[in-house]
């Protein structure tokens, strides 16, 4: 086995590990938020959401809660794993970037430019997409408890299309 060979497989393994660990500790995390909801009084179902699998919870006449989709403690941790994962990938992509020869560096950064404006238009959609959800949510809701959530939910999308605005322009 080549040097290159050994260092590659030693990177692997140690990013399997850092995968099973963050794997782990968000598991914890959300077993440690159904047990509260649990001692909360909510009932935990015999269905999972579509979305994510986690086990849906319930508390008497209100809405079905995912602690993997909706506790804002768990998206927090999910949204710091992946600005990790994307940093170290920018890190890596720069690095390779940087070997390339001039020319082709400029086809790259023309098409990447491109490519970045349609995926932020596409971003917004989506936010403006969840926002309208929230909405009609909040209009069928009695429920002030999901109201509040509801609520914060707009205004934190709203406040991030502005700053994807502020970052455009």
């Amino acid at each position: 086995m080549k040097m290159e060979e050994f260092m590659e497989e030693g990177i692997k393994l140690s990013q399997d590990d850092e995968q099973r660990r963050r794997s782990k500790k968000r598991s914890d995390l959300v077993s440690k938020k159904l047990g509260e909801l649990l001692l909360q009084g909510y009932k935990m179902l015999n269905s999972t959401c579509e979305k994510c699998e986690c086990i849906l919870m319930q508390k008497k006449n209100e809405p079905y809660y995912c602690v993997g989709c909706q506790d804002s403690e768990i998206r927090s941790f999910d949204n710091e794993i992946n600005l990790t994962l994307i940093s170290k990938e920018n890190q890596i992509v720069s690095e390779n970037f940087n070997n390339l020869p001039s020319n082709f560096q400029k086809k790259v950064e023309n098409k990447v430019n491109h490519q970045i404006a349609q995926n932020e238009n596409e971003t917004v959609n989506i936010i403006k997409d969840k926002i309208n959800w929230a909405t009609q949510e909040l209009k069928n809701s009695n429920i002030l408890r999901y109201d509040l959530e509801l609520l914060d939910y707009i205004k934190k999308c709203s406040e991030t299309i502005s700053a994807m605005n502020n970052c455009i322009n």
